[in-house]
């Protein structure tokens, strides 16, 4: 529901007072901070409509307020100012990742190294996905005898290599076959269309050395259908233990480890930046905490999301825009444009 515009500025003020200190804000703060001329008796009972209708919280009896998740939720909707990240912040991120343009992965790992430096929270990304990529180039680099790297490439500039364990000695008459094979059946495919039950089709249909490159295409495979699935990086968990949110920090690091309940997590941002409070996030370790996430786009068809793990009190006005600037750099960098992304603005 929509708030008086008296109910607001004191929303706001308990909000912002509550995020500094962590205390219950009282009428007497409120009547020496609120740009309004309104009695304390006013004030107080505008406070207790605001908790009847949840948007506050009374610790103790005798206490003053707090924001409750729902009021926490209003004020970032609809009250909060944001202000644009500094120019030494700026500076701090673009000489952190914009050397690595176009590699996602490395892109994405530094992103989050520097968000969570300079956020002082975990820092949270999902890699792009590509359903229209195709295998451009596939090559094998031999190591010792019985193993071999596989490694291939798509036409959304992703790489990625597995280690394969030979049955029989390498030779090269096998070498050659992979390469055959690959170059018939793999190159200019789509990596969707590169199930495992066009793997083993495929792999009973070369005869007497079947079993011979069996373990280079599972290897060449299992990359390919990994490479078209989001993956999470997490950097920074340990400084949760440091935090406001270290009594759940051992479940929290635990809860980031797991790949589908952080995909799932960071999955809604399309729109643009999300924040979740609380019991929003459907995860009693993050009871404390807000998710505060941002998408960036790689390309015409994919795209992911970044994101940090803050307390509830956290300075929203600053981490919000933050999260926000961080991931349009990377979808510049990850697309080769950097110029796309909101530098541009500044």
């Amino acid at each position: 529901m929509e708030l008086s515009k008296r109910k607001e500025l004191i929303l706001s003020s308990i909000v912002e007072f509550y995020i500094e200190t962590g205390e219950p804000v009282g009428s007497k703060y409120l009547m020496s901070v609120l740009p309004i001329a309104v009695s304390s008796a006013t004030i107080r009972n505008e406070m207790a409509e605001l908790a009847e209708l949840g948007y506050l919280e009374q610790p103790h009896t005798s206490a003053g307020r707090i924001p409750s998740p729902l009021g926490l939720r209003y004020y970032v909707d609809k009250l909060l100012r944001t202000a644009a990240p500094s120019s030494s912040e700026m500076l701090r991120i673009s000489s952190s990742i914009d050397h690595f343009e176009g590699d996602a992965g490395v892109i994405l790992s530094e992103a989050c190294e520097v968000l969570s430096e300079l956020t002082g929270t975990p820092a949270l990304a999902t890699t792009p996905t590509y359903p229209d990529a195709v295998i451009t180039n596939v090559q094998l680099l031999p190591i010792g005898t019985r193993s071999a790297l596989v490694v291939f490439s798509t036409s959304a500039g992703v790489f990625r290599s597995r280690m394969a364990k030979l049955q029989t000695d390498a030779d090269y008459e096998l070498f050659e076959l992979f390469y055959n094979v690959c170059a018939a059946n793999v190159i200019g495919m789509g990596a969707a269309s590169l199930t495992k039950a066009f793997e083993q089709t495929l792999t009973l249909s070369l005869g007497a050395r079947a079993l011979d490159i069996a373990p280079l295409l599972v290897s060449l495979f299992e990359a390919i259908g990994e490479s078209a699935q989001a993956d999470v990086i997490v950097k920074g968990q340990t400084r949760l233990l440091a935090s406001p949110l270290s009594a759940d920090a051992p479940k929290i690091i635990e809860l980031t480890t797991k790949k589908e309940p952080m995909l799932r997590l960071l999955s809604d941002t399309a729109d643009g930046p999300k924040l979740k409070i609380s019991s929003e996030t459907g995860h009693a370790c993050l009871r404390d905490a807000a998710l505060i996430s941002s998408p960036y786009q790689a390309g015409e068809n994919a795209s992911g999301a970044i994101a940090v793990i803050a307390p509830t009190k956290t300075d929203y006005a600053h981490i919000v825009p933050l999260v926000k600037y961080v991931s349009d750099v990377v979808g510049g960098l990850i697309t080769g444009n950097p110029e796309a992304d909101s530098r541009k603005d500044g």
